[in-house]
Order: structure tokens, then C-alpha cells, then sequence
């Protein structure tokens, strides 16, 4: 009887071992996961920030040229009035 209670032990044991590898590996793998998320979340908010400016040079842009326009349409209305004063 003192036998088998042993053997049993020694299954439990040896269960419990290859449970603890198994455990250990997929917490392994987990890890390596959220390295990776950790890593994409990185790149993606490099890549938010890189659009962001973008954007707001891009708008500095579209100022600039509504501010040019503005401006032509000023000397052309100038233009105009002076071209006025000239009757052939």
C-alpha cells in the first residue's frame, strides 16, 4: 500500500512538472506577445505622429496659398482699376 501511495505521489509529481513546462512556455509565448503588441503599438504611434505633422504642414500650406490667392486677387482688382484709366 506505502507502494502505490508513493507511485501515486510520483505521477502527481511528475503531472505537475510537465504542467509547470507547459505553463512556463505559454507564459514564453505570452511575453514574446506582448512584446510584439508592445513594439506594433510603438511603430503605429511613431506613424501617428509623423501624420500629425504632416497635417499641420500641410495646413500651414493651404494658409500660405489662400493668403497668396487673397493677395493675387488684391493686385488684380488693382490692375484692373488702372487698366481702367487708359481708354484707347
Amino acid at each position: 500500500e506505502l507502494v502505490n501511495a508513493v507511485d501515486s505521489v510520483s505521477a502527481v509529481i511528475e503531472e505537475n512538472t510537465a504542467a509547470t513546462e507547459e505553463m512556463t512556455a505559454s507564459s514564453f509565448e505570452v511575453s514574446q506577445a506582448i512584446e510584439n503588441i508592445a513594439s506594433i503599438s510603438e511603430e503605429n504611434s511613431a506613424a501617428v505622429e509623423e501624420v500629425s505633422a504632416s497635417a499641420e504642414e500641410m495646413s500651414a500650406q493651404v494658409q500660405e496659398v489662400s493668403a497668396s490667392a487673397q493677395s493675387l486677387a488684391s493686385l488684380a482688382d488693382e490692375l484692373r482699376n488702372i487698366v481702367r484709366q487708359f481708354k484707347l
